[in-house]
């Protein structure tokens, strides 16, 4: 798949889950819906991208398209495209620093079943992404606000069961970590 037509499903996908649904009708786009449950799309350069497009997200089962009683088509995200929705968000995460830092550190931690490594691992390196500090195995800190961010990545990984989040006033090793992220 082309990196165009990636990045027109992307589009396609999170336009979707903004709307929570899109109700379709013959006047909105006739010849791209109104034979999209027969596979087949219009000649039409740019509604053929868009009907490939939703046919593909179909297929990969990320939307669930249905004909309504009017005609209409109604096309919704499954679970799978909610799930595919929050990668596509985590790409774009970061954590904002403070304008003045409140001399606070936040910490995450966590012990996560082994049955679950592999999502552990991907914990470990987003939170690396993010610019947290891996102060042991399975504690990281980082200076600012950083609450919503993981509770995002949490619920995306399915881990929060196993995880901690906190604030400190004073750690072991602070200097250190001042220099780290240029703190005063």
């Amino acid at each position: 798949m082309n990196s165009d037509r990636k990045e027109l499903i992307k589009e396609i996908l999170i336009g979707i889950g903004l709307l929570g649904l899109i109700t379709i009708t013959g006047a909105m786009a006739p010849n791209v819906f109104s034979t999209l449950s027969k596979n087949k799309f219009t000649k039409r350069k740019y509604d053929k991208k868009i009907g490939k497009a939703i046919h593909s997200l179909k297929e990969r089962k990320l939307i669930i398209i249905k004909e309504n009683y009017d005609g209409s088509m109604r096309v919704e995200l499954s679970k799978n495209g909610k799930k595919k929705i929050l990668e596509y968000d985590l790409e774009k995460l970061k954590i904002k620093p403070m304008k003045k830092w409140d001399d606070k550190w936040r910490f995450v931690m966590f012990d996560i079943p082994n049955k679950f490594k592999s999502r552990a691992n991907s914990l470990r390196e987003k939170l690396k992404e993010l610019g947290l500090y891996q102060f042991q195995k399975s504690v990281w800190i980082h200076p600012y606000p950083l609450e919503n961010e993981v509770e995002f990545i949490l619920k995306l990984f399915e881990v929060k069961p196993f995880v901690k989040l906190g604030e400190i006033n004073e750690i072991d090793g602070e200097s250190k970590l001042k220099k780290k992220y240029n703190l005063k």
